[in-house]
């Protein structure tokens, strides 16, 4: 972990609340694993913002980062050559397993599966979302060993369904899952997997104030007792986390 100035290469929007803050920062770059995050100071704000890092290459970082407060908002307006304070790499990231793997990333969750799905061999990255209007996973670029599908609630793309659907339609034996998205979408894909005795990873999202421990704000229930998503996370067994 350090902390360091970093320069804001580029700025640009992916959808209407979606945008994609890449950042100059060759430590981090250098240093981060899949599924961990960076705590960003925000100008004007006291408290830092948690956000994944979806992808490390050439010495940057890059955020996927969704328009839903002023915080956001104000990171919205950086451009390039400004300076944000960053911290991290934080947390614990996701544990390559052996098998054919799947991913999958409720909305803004896919942002926490794109860096771990570049680094595979191989992979099937699903991106859910309501509508075709909020998928950005087109945008990234990412290599051909990704495999990218969509399911949308409306059927406006891909897979007609939710992600839990979609997973009950294509797991077979042999897989692993790595996911991300809201509790209800990681609830389904607990359950799922635990009826198969399919091994699975949930990166988790949550509010956190410090990203480091001290503040207790992020505490999450599992099988051994409460956990702090920011230090103990935010990537867990699926079996382990309590989602009910």
């Amino acid at each position: 972990m350090i902390e360091v100035s970093a320069a804001v290469l580029t700025n640009e929007p992916l959808t209407e609340d979606i945008y994609k803050l890449k950042l100059q920062t060759p430590v981090i770059a250098a240093g981060v694993q899949a599924g961990q995050f960076v705590h960003l100071e925000v100008p004007g704000f006291s408290l830092r913002r948690p956000f994944t890092v979806a992808d490390a290459e050439n010495g940057a970082i890059t955020l996927i980062i969704r328009r839903q407060g002023r915080g956001t908002e104000a990171l919205e307006q950086t451009k390039a050559g400004d300076a944000i304070q960053v911290l991290g790499p934080l947390g614990n990231g996701f544990r390559p397993m052996p098998g054919r793997t799947l991913l999958l990333g409720g909305g803004i969750g896919a942002a926490a599966l794109t860096l771990l799905a570049r680094r595979l061999d191989r992979c099937t990255l699903v991106m859910g979302g309501r509508s075709a209007a909020e998928l950005w996973l087109d945008d990234l670029d990412l290599p051909a060993t990704v495999d990218i599908q969509y399911a949308t609630d409306d059927g406006s793309r891909g897979f007609a369904g939710n992600l839990v659907q979609y997973a009950k339609e294509y797991l077979t034996p042999g897989m692993w899952v790595a996911a991300c998205g809201p509790q209800p979408m990681l609830a389904g894909l607990q359950s799922l997997l635990l009826q198969q005795d399919i091994p699975g990873q949930f990166a988790l999202e949550a509010r956190m104030a410090c990203g480091l421990g001290a503040c207790m704000g992020c505490t999450c229930k599992t099988k051994s007792g409460h956990a702090l998503v920011c230090k103990d996370g935010p990537v867990f067994a699926a079996e382990e986390v309590a989602l009910t």
